[in-house]
């Protein structure tokens, strides 16, 4: 099926995902600044990641998800924001509900974010809609 893709390449499709790269060329220099790296580690990426389909990348442009990209893209914020919501209901500051769901979000199965997604639902909690 390909090679199945890491934690590391999802963070750089979310962060794309964030900055509206679905339906927007994003600068390499702006994913560098939110994941704070290097502009280089971030060039390097989004060649790999083109190699692999998920995004469209042109230097000096920057790069573009595909709707493979955005499909992993929403899955993972998806993840993310139920996790943070569901932490900050149980009264996790949100500092530490976003470190905590940033780390979360890669490793957490569909079941068990659907359980969440649920059980925040039953709480009267925030929508799970958005951008993370």
């Amino acid at each position: 099926m390909g090679q199945e893709i890491t934690p590391s390449m999802q963070e750089y499709l979310t962060a794309m995902y964030k900055r509206d790269g679905h339906i927007k060329w994003v600068r390499t220099t702006d994913v560098a600044e939110d994941l704070k790296i290097a502009a280089a580690s971030v060039t390097e990426a989004f060649k790999k990641l083109a190699e692999l389909g998920y995004i469209e990348y042109l230097p000096y442009r920057g790069a573009k998800l595909t709707p493979k990209g955005l499909m992993v893209a929403k899955s993972v914020a998806s993840k993310e924001r139920a996790i943070r919501e569901a932490l900050i209901m149980m009264g996790v500051r949100a500092e530490e509900a976003d470190r905590v769901a940033c780390i979360l979000e890669h490793v957490i199965s569909d079941e068990a974010v659907s359980a969440i997604i649920a059980y925040v639902g039953r709480c009267g909690g925030g929508s799970t809609g958005g951008k993370g």
